[in-house]
């Protein structure tokens, strides 16, 4: 193995053996009286269930989601629902059930391809009220497509388990991204697919009609999916092949010089874009309501001079002469 396999692998057990030490700290300082439940703030761990159960809240956003869950003050613009929890305890509480991480996004230079996040898969459903009715569905089911308004295909995610930055802060934590249904490198838990967050390719919208209101209490609960809860590692991207059935290639430096202006010039401002992107939204879509409402008066106005000048001809209309 490479040398900088083996480095990433030594970090990585330097990860889990911090979060292991955090485990055995917190969950001795929280005890309970149920027998195998374990308790963060704001989450809870039933080892014989094997489940982790996360104290959430519903959002109402109108946006096209790149999220189901952040933590809250984060991205909440973008999301199905907002936690409380802090990402790197989930992280956690995942390892307590025996999950190990798999890895997020990542970029391979050899190959010059993504590498989709992998994983164990984690299966995520909710439970709220709503209306004196008691609700337990998939989480797929409070996400819909955003042209036809049907509900989002039944589907699993992986536990990938973020990253570590400088001064040993975990970049989730940071940056609140807890559940992704499209790819960030800095997320807990993402979808086993190559999966873009541009914005003009995002198909999914929060279900309004399901949710509760906004700000109701809701529990996320993550239950690891099969007996084996170890990450199963994709193979690596292959190459092009030789025998090519045209002679036409890609002039590589010049795509290898276009993505470093790019990574250069755009990625350092991708938080101001995506604010500005939100803002664009937030101000046509209110443009667009007044623009409605506008309408809407001109139609009533309309109407009430239709009547008025109805009347009034009614009024000065001669009366027809009588017969005797």
């Amino acid at each position: 193995m490479s040398l900088w396999y083996n480095f990433a692998m030594q970090i990585r057990i330097a990860i889990v053996s911090v979060i292991c030490l955090m485990i055995s700290t917190l969950a001795s300082a929280q005890p309970t009286s149920q027998p195998g439940v374990g308790r963060f703030p704001h989450i809870e761990i039933d080892i014989p269930q094997k489940q982790v159960r996360v104290e959430c809240e519903a959002l109402h956003c109108e946006a096209p989601l790149e999220f189901l869950c952040v933590t809250a003050g984060g991205s909440e613009h973008e999301s199905v629902i907002r936690t409380r929890a802090k990402p790197s305890q989930i992280h956690a509480a995942l390892l307590m059930l025996g999950m190990e991480p798999g890895e997020p996004l990542k970029f391979i230079p050899g190959t010059k391809k993504w590498l989709a996040p992998h994983g164990p898969p984690v299966d995520i459903s909710f439970e709220f009220d709503k209306a004196g009715k008691h609700y337990s569905v998939p989480a797929t089911r409070l996400m819909r497509d955003i042209k036809t308004k049907k509900p989002m295909p039944s589907m699993s995610w992986v536990f990938v388990g973020s990253r570590v930055m400088g001064e040993g802060k975990y970049a989730a934590d940071i940056e609140g991204y807890v559940v992704s249904i499209v790819n960030f490198e800095l997320t807990l838990i993402d979808v086993p697919a190559l999966v873009s967050s541009a914005n003009e390719t995002l198909e999914w919208e929060a279900d309004l009609d399901l949710l509760p209101p906004l700000g109701s209490p809701m529990t996320m609960i993550l239950q690891p999916l099969g007996a084996d809860h170890s990450p199963a590692r994709p193979a690596e991207p292959a190459t092009a092949p030789s025998d090519q059935l045209s002679n036409v290639t890609a002039n590589q430096e010049l795509i290898e010089r276009l993505r470093q202006r790019w990574d250069q010039e755009v990625r350092p401002h991708a938080q101001e874009v995506r604010k500005a992107a939100q803002a664009q939204y937030e101000v046509i879509s209110s443009l667009r309501r007044e623009q409605q409402r506008l309408v809407d008066e001109s139609d009533r106005i309309q109407r009430l001079i239709d009547e008025l000048e109805h009347e009034y001809q009614q009024i000065t209309t001669p009366a027809p002469e009588k017969t005797e």
